[in-house]
Order: structure tokens, then C-alpha cells, then sequence
């Protein structure tokens, strides 16, 4: 089973919205223990024009050189940049 992850927020505006009665849903929310999550960056494999095989990140600029395999495979073989950013498919 894979731990899902939603706002405070959303899940006390959808009991306030849907239960009936008395419970302190407040209470039972403000008790759970936060979950240990990191945000994830995102960014994009950029193809730069004037360079032939060549690609920066959008988040740092890091550039992947002489990469000949193409968008596709750059996005297979390197699904995260160093800066930690996800890169997502274009």
C-alpha cells in the first residue's frame, strides 16, 4: 500500500463539508502526526539549439553534453537533474 499525502487544510474543509453530527473532527486532524515529506521540484530537459546534443536543466542549468540518444532517452536516463529537481517529460 502506498502512503498518500493531502493538505490539513482540504481534508478539515471535506469533514466539516460531509460529516453530520457533533465529532471534533478538528481535534482528531490536529492529533495526526504530520507526515515526512519534502517538497519535489520540477523542471525540463531544455534541448539548447546552438549547442548539438545538448542539454541544460530548467531549474539550475546544469547542461548534459554530448548526449546524442535524444529528448526522450535524456528524460529515461536522467530523471533528476543534481539539484534535485524531477524532471518532467516535455
Amino acid at each position: 500500500m502506498n502512503d498518500e499525502y493531502v493538505k490539513k487544510q482540504d481534508a478539515m474543509d471535506r469533514l466539516r463539508r460531509d460529516v453530520m453530527g457533533g465529532l471534533n473532527y478538528k481535534s482528531i486532524i490536529d492529533s495526526l502526526p504530520p507526515a515526512d515529506v519534502v517538497p519535489v521540484r520540477h523542471g525540463t530537459w531544455l534541448p539548447i539549439v546552438s549547442y548539438n546534443n545538448t542539454y541544460k536543466c530548467s531549474e539550475c542549468g546544469r547542461l548534459l553534453v554530448d548526449i546524442t540518444d535524444g529528448l526522450k532517452m535524456v528524460a529515461k536516463n536522467y530523471p533528476y537533474c543534481h539539484c534535485g529537481a524531477k524532471m518532467d517529460a516535455m
